[in-house]
């Protein structure tokens, strides 16, 4: 690794975007860098914040080059934890960071918002939060598309929506189950589930129904029971998502949040509908996507909660030092003890928890076939 001495140490300061007196400046002391593959530079930021140590791990991503980025689910199933450095070496990305939130119960582990793989939705949930995306040929996407599933009934032209997919039913959802999440629905108290393959209903049952690898499972319980009359054997079926024009294109996506940047300006406190607000000003370990003008993405993670090490970065703190080295958009993924990075294999960072933490998915960078 070549190291780089700052003897150019800048602070970054607040100075635009409402910019309160509890965000300090981060001055950087030192930074390491080395080439992590043609497309991909990995840089070790050194800084300190109020006097306190901070460690900032960036991987640039030149999205010209013959890299592709893609979301991984944990086991590459829903409703699973793993930890990245796992991730990692199963798949064995160039780079590899934690992605979205999730629930932490090992037992339903599916995560919040909206996750599309290779063009195909494998999740999404009604909470409105940001999200980032990335279309067939790499160009990003930062916004807020909100999402909605619908079974379409083609020889009645009926149709409802759903209330989620790829997790644990409630009573009173209509939930459909795609191959992402396993074998079987592992429903305990449905009243009725209806599998489709390969677009016509094949099967009903009550429960634990098989998922058809073409195909997907309709599962009703309580009130959504009315939608019940709508199904007959071998009627043709579809599921659609309903999504805004400007994220038609996306091919790759996963929610986060907050958002941190938009064309260049700070954003982060104009996110209250994200329901941030409680952790907006604390000190945290974070992860973060952003892009650039030449068309190139940063992979971030601060180490935080770590006396000695690095003490973390506020959102806006991290969204101002974002700015100063050239971001123009960004956005939280999940933090904490989340946190991780890991570069060709190798674990680069210090997740808070002292070893990587099992989450609901990856965002990761491979080379182009």
């Amino acid at each position: 690794m070549k190291r780089r001495l700052a003897s150019w140490m800048f602070a970054l300061a607040l100075i635009a975007c409402g910019a309160k007196s509890w965000a300090a400046p981060v001055v950087i002391k030192n930074r390491w860098e080395r080439q992590a593959h043609p497309s991909v530079m990995y840089y070790n930021y050194m800084a300190s914040v109020d006097g306190q140590p901070v460690r900032i791990h960036i991987a640039e991503i030149d999205l010209a080059g013959q890299v592709r980025l893609q979301p991984v689910m944990a086991w590459d199933q829903m409703d699973r934890l793993e930890t990245v450095t796992s991730i990692a070496k199963r798949h064995k990305p160039i780079v590899a960071i934690n992605g979205s939130y999730f629930n932490m119960d090992p037992r339903d582990a599916f995560p919040v918002g909206f996750l599309m793989l290779d063009g195909r939705v494998v999740y999404f949930s009604h909470t409105h939060r940001s999200a980032f995306g990335l279309t067939r040929d790499n160009v990003p996407l930062f916004g807020y598309p909100r999402t909605r599933g619908s079974i379409y009934v083609e020889d009645t032209g009926e149709y409802f929506y759903i209330d989620g997919m790829n997790r644990e039913r409630s009573a009173n959802q209509a939930i459909v189950y795609t191959m992402e999440y396993g074998k079987r629905t592992v429903t305990k108290r449905s009243q009725l589930e209806i599998v489709v393959e390969r677009g016509v209903v094949r099967e009903f049952g009550t429960g634990n129904m098989r998922i058809p690898t073409d195909g997907f499972v309709i599962s009703l319980a309580g009130d959504a029971m009315k939608y019940k009359r709508m199904f007959r054997m071998g009627a043709p079926v579809k599921l659609y998502f309903v999504i805004e024009a400007e994220w038609l294109r996306v091919f790759n996506s996963l929610t986060g949040g907050p958002m941190l940047m938009r064309g260049g300006r700070i954003v982060v406190q104009e996110t209250q509908s994200e329901q941030f607000k409680r952790s907006m000003h604390a000190r945290n370990p974070l992860t973060a996507v952003a892009s650039k003008p030449n068309g190139h993405l940063l992979f971030v993670v601060v180490d935080g909660r770590r006396p000695g090490h690095s003490v973390g970065l506020s959102y806006v703190e991290l969204s101002d030092f974002l700015r100063g080295i050239g971001a123009n958009n960004a956005i939280a993924m999940d933090g904490g003890g989340s946190s991780t990075m890991v570069i060709n294999g190798e674990l680069v960072n210090k997740p808070s928890d002292g070893s990587p933490r099992g989450v609901t998915n990856a965002l990761c960078v491979f080379q182009r076939k």
